[in-house]
Parts: C-alpha cells; structure tokens; sequence
C-alpha cells in the first residue's frame, strides 16, 4: 500500500480517524482502502484508481486528505536559475482581482520569464473543436479540458474514449502554440486551480511540453509565508471568450457564440453527476441513441474557478463568479474573430 500511496496525488494524512465519509462520496469505490494503523482505522488512496475529482476533500471533516503538486519543486528550480515562464489559468485573474499583478511580479522577481495566459489557449481549443466537428462533421463529443472526467472514461468507461474529441485542453493548446510559434524554450509552469491537471502534465500522451502543476492553493501559501510581492504584471497576451472556460457552461458558450444556439449541447457538472451521467452516456452509445451535438463536462459543481486546487475560503461565496463575469463582458467586446486562427497550422 505505501507505493500506492506514493503514487497517488490525493492522500491522506494524520488526521483520519476512519470514518468512511470519503468513501461514501467516491466515485471510484475502490479508490478507498480502509486499513488499520498503529492500532487505529485509517482510509487510505489507492493511486492507481483514484482520479483526483477531490470529492473527499468536501466530504471530509478532518482535513484529512491533502494532495501533491508541484509547488515546492517551481520555485526550487526558480532559486538555481532555471528558465521558466508561466501559463496561468484564467481562474487566477478571477480568484485574486486585487492580489494577482503584485503576485505575478513578485514571481517576476525570482525568475519567472514569460507570463502566457491559458484563456489564450482556450480560444485555440474552441477554434480547434469547430474546426474539427465541421470538417469530420463529429457529434456527440465530449469535451476534454477536465483531467479528472479524462482519466475516469480512461479507467472505468473505455467504451467513450472514440467519444472525447481530440482536441487538447487549453492548458495544453497554450503550451503547444508558446513552444512552436512564440518559439519560448523555457520550462513552463501552469499555474492552476486542478489538482488533477498533474495527471495530465504527466501522461505521455502530453510530450513533455508543462513541467509544474502549480495549484492557487499551494502557490499562495507559498506566496504568503515567504512574502513575495513585486512591481505589478500582467500576463503578456490578449485572448477573447477563452477566458469563461472555468466557468460552468464556458466551453458551450465559447461554441454558442461562434455557431450559434441552434445545436443541443449537454452540460453536466459535480463530482457525482459527472460520473453517473457518463455512465448512462455509455449506454446511449452502445444502444445508438441520440445524442447531443456535444458534451460540455468538467469535475467541480461550480467549475474550475472554484476547483479542487482552489484555497477553500473562496468556495464559501460566490465573489469569484462576480469577478469572472466582469472578465466575460470585457471578452465580448474584443468580437468573434482572432488573428491567430487564420495563422495556426491545422496539424
């Protein structure tokens, strides 16, 4: 069980007394394993069916479930002088209106190179999706910004993978244009509300391009303990609708403001209903029956601007949302065109 545990991002720590809450909220019962230790009961994760949807998190009144990232490694590296630039999600912005620039200079002042904005990347994603739904005319897909939806069809219902649309996840879209047409060759470290997104950084089918997972959480811990502040930055590059991603329902807006509302997306949410809709989806497809243009799923109920790598004050209120809003309506005004559509290669 320790190399389990070694493995796995969410773990728990000294603080469980074994009351069983997180397993009556998994999704992944066998994610859970209850073990006696030094003569107490103990829930353990088994890191090999455990796909970081962080339901224990909520469920637990111990605090006795933390997770891995990596915070502490980012700014080891930053202290011996390695290049790094930042993706930064979109949430961030929403999360710390008043404290991000001063934040993003301080990282300045370490070492920090460039600062890309996921919300960029966002907008390759969606012009990425029409593109590939108008030219192989592919409905019924499910979207794939969210690590924790992936890695559950990957592991429990393989029969969807043909289903999730091959387009990577913003985070993954902006390191890919950064590297090959800013020509950027630092390391990059995505700065994240997601647990989960280590286990994307990390697959294989990833090549390597990010190599930290920064979650808010531990970076403004982090941040705090060590005072790191700085001239204030903004990060580098314009975006448009890109930036609503982390909202619930922002993909489906994204494609709704460019095709229109004629076509039925499905937008599903929450650690609970995620999982039990694809599984009823499963079935739909097996059976042959009709689907929805597309499936717009993310883990967290409120999504990503209030996600598992978030620090947990901001969930108590709805100030984000707010904030993200503000973000949305000056997004609009930018218009449904971009430049850089007409000049990234399709391959």
């Amino acid at each position: 069980m320790a190399d389990q545990l070694e493995r796995s991002l969410v773990y728990t720590n000294d603080n469980c007394v074994g009351c069983n809450k997180c397993i009556s909220v998994c999704p992944v019962l066998t994610a859970n394993r209850a073990i006696e230790e030094n003569g107490r009961n103990k829930i353990v994760v088994d890191g090999k069916a455990c796909i970081s949807c962080g339901a224990c998190f909520d469920a637990c009144a111990h605090d006795a479930r933390s997770y891995h990232d990596d915070t502490e490694r980012f700014f080891a590296d930053l202290a011996k002088g390695e290049k790094i630039s930042l993706l930064l999600a979109p949430a961030f912005l929403a999360n710390y209106p008043n404290e991000y620039e001063s934040v993003l200079g301080g990282l300045k002042k370490l070492g920090v190179n460039r600062i890309i904005s996921v919300s960029f990347g966002a907008d390759i994603t969606t012009w990425g999706y029409i593109k590939y739904i108008t030219e192989h005319k592919f409905t019924g897909g499910i979207s794939q910004p969210c690590p924790a939806v992936v890695g559950y069809i990957e592991k429990y219902v393989p029969e969807l993978i043909p289903s999730l649309m091959p387009i990577h996840s913003p985070m993954m879209c902006g390191a890919i244009y950064a590297k090959k047409y800013m020509k950027v060759t630092d390391k990059l470290a995505f700065i994240s509300p997601c647990i989960a997104k280590k286990n994307e950084i990390d697959d294989p089918d990833c090549g390597g391009y990010v190599s930290y997972n920064v979650t808010f959480d531990h970076l403004m811990k982090y941040v705090r303990k060590h005072n790191i502040s700085g001239p204030k930055v903004k990060d580098e590059i314009e975006y448009g609708l890109g930036s609503i991603y982390p909202m619930p329902g922002g993909l489906k807006e994204n494609v709704y403001w460019f095709c229109g509302e004629d076509m039925f997306i499905r937008q599903i949410e929450g650690e609970k209903h995620a999982y039990e809709f694809l599984e009823d989806y499963r079935k739909r497809v097996l059976g042959n029956k009709e689907l929805p243009f597309m499936v717009d799923a993310l883990n967290c109920a409120k999504g990503c601007i209030y996600g598992t790598g978030v620090e947990s004050d901001k969930t108590e209120s709805d100030d984000i949302l707010y904030e993200l809003q503000k973000i949305k309506s000056a997004s609009k005004k930018t218009g449904r065109h971009h430049t850089w559509s007409r000049n990234l290669s399709p391959k």
